[in-house]
């Protein structure tokens, strides 16, 4: 199929009106994510079963007739692996993608395995093999040569084309519901965020840290988040993780140990440091009872290990019950997720974090009447 391309407002604005009477929409974005915060938006591939459109939002400036189309309740979105793509688009302001279907979702239901990737998928179900030799493209970069506009094409090509026999190989009604509150919920995922002043629960190394580190830490994280969103640069190129870490344990008091710290560059030094020892005196000024818990490994908590076994086989059982594989009902993050919000956060912090995703949306619904729930949570559901 022929692609066009679009570099005005009201071509794009034309091609989306001719859209919204569509049953299904194939999605897919080309950007570049190297030191920005959030992807740098490169192409913007379209499909209604009539006419392919590669929307170059470099002339782009009025996005408000995408952001319309994607939102039309009336048409189904089709993508795959879709996490970075709502990002990209999100950078342009366009922030509700409704309805949505993930076909390597799609593809996990019927049991064809986790994590299938695209090519494999057209693959398997249209006999074609993907060529990636353009994957690698600088996307912000004009003119693209056309070998890489027919390959950012034939992604929605190919998307479009496989969706009939996807939707027709799932078990049944239910599964197709599923997939489309996934859809919502992936949407609500990207939304989500987790407040600043809550960001040093995310460091992995968090549970080496005394309460009075995690202090240090807990200003340290909110302040890089906020930086690299004025900024718009990776949290690693506004200070490193192990950076942070070197900061909390030794808490240096002038400018001179400062500059001693192990990873600090210079230009770090003039930019930040004062600010940075302020954090730090401020967290050592603190009461005891304003610092941040001791994190411990959670197989350390009494009864941890009995509430892991008892929540593994509650998937199980729910996954059965529902007629759907274990890994669509819960994936390891998820499952982390619940346990550290049982156990690992206080009851202040607990209050303020999002309810983990086995308490909304549809594995609420599958997943509570199996789910252990800790004593201390028990009011929150």
């Amino acid at each position: 199929m022929n692609y066009q391309m679009l570099t005005a407002d009201a071509a794009l604005a034309a091609y989306c009106t001719k859209a919204a009477q569509a049953p299904y929409l194939a999605l897919d974005t080309e950007f570049i994510r190297t030191n920005t915060l959030l992807p740098k938006l490169g192409l913007v591939q379209l499909n209604d079963g009539d006419s392919v459109v590669l929307v170059d939002p470099l002339c782009i400036k009025d996005w408000q007739p995408l952001a319309e189309l994607l939102a039309n309740p009336a048409v189904l979105k089709l993508v795959h692996s879709c996490t970075e793509d709502l990002e990209a688009l999100a950078s342009v302001g366009i922030e509700q993608i409704t309805p949505l279907l993930d076909t390597q979702l799609a593809a996990e239901v019927i049991g064809w395995g986790g994590s299938m990737g695209y090519a494999r998928l057209v693959e398997q179900m249209l006999g074609v093999v993907v060529d990636k030799t353009e994957s690698r493209t600088d996307w912000l970069a004009r003119p693209l040569a056309e070998t890489q506009l027919q390959y950012a094409a034939n992604d929605v090509v190919y998307l479009l084309q496989l969706t009939p026999a996807l939707l027709a190989a799932l078990p049944g009604e239910r599964a197709r519901d599923i997939l489309l509150a996934e859809g919502r919920s992936l949407i609500e995922r990207r939304q989500r965020q987790m407040p600043a002043a809550l960001k040093y629960l995310e460091l992995k190394n968090s549970w080496q840290f005394a309460p009075r580190e995690l202090a240090i830490l807990r200003t340290f994280c909110a302040w890089r988040c906020q930086y690299a969103e004025e900024k718009d640069l990776a949290l690693s190129l506004v200070i490193k993780d192990a950076l942070l870490y070197e900061l909390a344990r030794r808490k240096p008091q002038t400018m001179e140990a400062l500059s001693q710290v192990e990873g600090m560059q210079g230009r770090e030094l003039r930019r930040h440091g004062q600010l940075w020892l302020q954090f730090i005196r401020e967290a050592k000024a603190l009461a005891p009872v304003e610092l941040p818990q001791t994190f411990y490994h959670l197989d350390s908590f009494p009864g941890y290990k009995q509430v892991q076994q008892q929540l593994s086989d509650a998937i199980k059982a729910a996954a059965t019950a529902a007629g759907i594989p274990a890994e669509i009902l819960s994936v390891k993050r998820q499952l982390n997720e619940y346990l550290n919000w049982c156990w690992r956060v206080t009851d202040e912090e607990r209050q303020q974090l999002p309810l983990p995703e086995f308490l909304g949306g549809w594995r609420r619904d599958i997943l509570l009447p199996y789910l252990p729930v800790p004593p201390q949570v028990q009011a929150l559901i």
